[in-house]
């Protein structure tokens, strides 16, 4: 009896694990496209943005928005305070003081970065879409 009740323990306990997107950088885009061609979701977010780490606990932890997400598109952060220089389709992007240029070339609307901006591009890495502010599963789900 008390084997069965841990084997239930454990089952209830892997199950309910928060699964995770799979999250990739730009440097392994290439690579992946060239295997299996999808859509790219772009999180561009701070450190310090409440929205965005309220998107990445709540939106990006939803069970239906993880599937959906991890089969579908390949997911990319992009820290716009990083001062690392990212290269993406043959062309280097580095810190620019305030932002990383990279954030400004996909993110910015209007002349204007604010974050959260979620960004979906083809997979030829055309821009189709561009959210700007917190995404709820609701309007994640709606929007893609």
């Amino acid at each position: 009896m008390n084997r069965l009740i841990i084997i239930i323990c454990i089952f209830f306990a892997l199950s309910s694990k928060a699964q995770d997107i799979n999250w990739v950088t730009f440097d392994e885009l290439p690579n992946l496209s060239q295997q299996d061609a999808k859509p790219i979701m772009v999180f561009i977010h701070t450190e310090w943005c409440r929205y965005c780490l309220m998107q990445e606990q709540k939106t990006f932890k939803d069970s239906i928005v993880v599937a959906d997400l991890n089969e579908n598109y390949y997911c990319v952060k992009l820290n716009a305070e990083t001062d690392s220089t990212i290269s993406f389709l043959n062309r280097d992007y580095s810190a620019n003081g305030y932002n990383h240029t990279l954030s400004w070339v996909l993110g910015a609307q209007d002349n204007q970065l604010s974050f959260p901006t979620t960004v979906i591009l083809s997979p030829q890495y055309k821009l189709t879409n561009r959210w700007v502010g917190f995404l709820s599963k609701d309007l994640l789900g709606l929007t893609m």
